[in-house]
């Protein structure tokens, strides 16, 4: 009885809907409902959101994801087109030219930041991994890998030509 408890789906009471009603999207400023679950933000989105990093530098760290996505990962809808809008007639044994320019621009950015902050860049912006978590992997104190990651969003936006301040 109580193993079947647990497996029912969470159902809408007073009390949920009253604290949902009180949730507000601060970015739009209104309220976002009932929460069905948790909205899952990736991390460059949300120091952007905390204005720790510029917009500059968070323009910087989504081109390096889309092109790790593109290029790395050969990012791919379920109808075979790639994702902003560029079509693939390509069979399984070519790698079309938009997925090698994307393979050599990543390599260019990492290149340009070096090995240990490029690390950090990819575990960050690429795989979304949090900064706690990538300080415990490479046993290193937080605040030295979010120094590290911030100066390297600024170089990787200077390597990308980005205008503004940081």
């Amino acid at each position: 009885m109580a193993r079947a408890a647990r497996l029912q789906p969470l159902l809408e009471t007073p009390e949920r809907a009253q604290h949902a009603a009180a949730i507000i999207d601060r970015n739009i400023s209104t309220q976002i409902g009932s929460p069905r679950g948790r909205v899952i933000q990736n991390p460059l989105d949300r120091l952007a959101a905390r204005n720790r990093i510029s917009p500059r530098m968070l323009s910087a760290g989504l081109k390096l994801k889309d092109d790790f996505e593109v290029g790395v990962q050969g990012a791919r809808e379920d109808t075979g087109e790639f994702y902003l809008g560029i079509r693939s007639t390509a069979n399984q044994g070519w790698v079309p030219a938009v997925q090698l320019d994307a393979i050599r621009d990543f390599r260019k950015a990492l290149q340009a930041v070096g090995p240990y902050v490029g690390a950090i860049l990819v575990a960050f912006c690429c795989y979304d991994r949090d900064v706690v978590k990538i300080a415990g992997e490479q046993r290193r104190h937080r605040d030295k890998v979010m120094g590290s990651l911030e100066d390297g969003l600024k170089t990787l936006a200077d390597h990308y030509g980005l205008a503004g301040r940081d």
